[in-house]
């Protein structure tokens, strides 16, 4: 699978919260507002999600895209990362 990166919003400030993408997926499938989330634990991506409320009216989130495998996590992941690191040396 082919990803293209985009990163739409770097946040400069010492939150975990880095970057802002867009991924679009081998020409088809775009989803948004992915996450770049950096902590002491390392760098990784955060899935867009929204907000529900469960049946006993609890507040809920939920992913609203993810990857099924971990591979597929992984090679996601990877590009978000490479895309935000050059964003950044650049």
């Amino acid at each position: 699978m082919q990803f293209e990166v985009k990163v739409r919003k770097l946040v400069d400030n010492d939150k975990p919260l880095k970057a802002v993408c867009s991924v679009t997926m081998d020409g088809m499938f775009a989803v948004h507002n992915v996450r770049v989330i950096k902590t002491d634990k390392g760098t990784f991506i955060g899935m867009p999600f929204e907000f529900y409320k469960d049946k006993d009216r609890n507040e809920q989130r939920g992913d609203v895209f993810h990857p099924i495998s971990s591979e597929a996590r992984k090679a996601m992941e990877e590009a978000v990362i490479a895309a935000y690191e050059a964003k950044v040396n650049a």
